[in-house]
């Protein structure tokens, strides 16, 4: 293992992972970025970034995650993770069934299990690391334009958050943010969100306007620093106001 530190980002391909990952790639306290996604525009991404490598990958697969967790653990330490990837899709219950739910579940719980399984144990051993867990207002309140499958999945996640803080204390700080509705291709997808809906949501928040990436990126990098250094276990909602709404 070298002393190359790396950043690890999911869903990196696009939205709140794309920003994240050029934020990585222009800070001076990671060398490295690593980009997983299954999309495999995430290694163009990749290309268009100094210092930056891209992997393609299905997340569940927790064989593909290990592999790609060894590799760069070869070439350097991962310092920071970034657990973003993410699905949705709008089912009504008695429509659901349970290979849609395991490909959501899957996807947004069993993803970031994975990542954490794989690289939690290593950060706890160096007595150094950060993770951030990206849920959602979902996960707290239930979801309005996703099915019952994704609000489970994101509640999940906020355990998840919880038990790994406490398991990998005290050197290793594990964290969830929880974006708003931001303006991601999820938000432009007619099958969760109609114009009519997006403009009601919207006219209800504290913000009165939709999310920027970038804006969520700066609070995920502010965990993976030193001004991080006193949380642990921490949900933080980056929704303009959503919550109070």
């Amino acid at each position: 293992m070298g002393s190359t530190s790396i950043a690890l980002v999911t869903g990196a391909s696009n939205g709140i992972g794309r920003a994240v990952a050029e934020r990585f790639a222009a800070d001076l306290d990671y060398d490295r970025v690593a980009l997983l996604d299954i999309d495999s525009a995430v290694e163009g991404r990749a290309d268009s970034l100094d210092g930056a490598s891209g992997h393609v990958l299905d997340l569940r697969d927790q064989e593909a995650v290990d592999d790609v967790v060894e590799t760069l653990e070869t070439e350097g330490r991962i310092d920071a993770v970034v657990n973003n990837a993410g699905v949705s899709a709008y089912y009504w219950l008695g429509d659901l069934d349970l290979e849609e739910w395991h490909r959501v579940l899957d996807t947004n719980l069993t993803g970031q299990y994975n990542v954490l399984h794989a690289v939690g144990p290593r950060m706890y051993e160096r007595e150094h690391g950060y993770v951030v867990n990206v849920s959602s207002g979902a996960g707290q309140r239930g979801s309005a334009s996703g099915g019952v499958h994704y609000s489970a999945s994101k509640a999940g996640v906020l355990g998840l958050t919880k038990g790994t803080a406490k398991q990998l204390a005290p050197h290793v700080h594990v964290n969830a943010v929880v974006p708003g509705l931001v303006d991601t291709r999820l938000t432009a997808d007619p099958d969760l969100w109609s114009e009519d809906e997006l403009a009601a949501f919207t006219d209800d928040l504290p913000a009165r306007r939709l999310g920027e990436p970038d804006e969520i990126a700066r609070v995920i990098q502010y965990f993976c620093g030193d001004g991080a250094a006193y949380m642990t276990g921490s949900v933080v909602n980056v929704d303009g106001g959503g919550s109070i709404a």
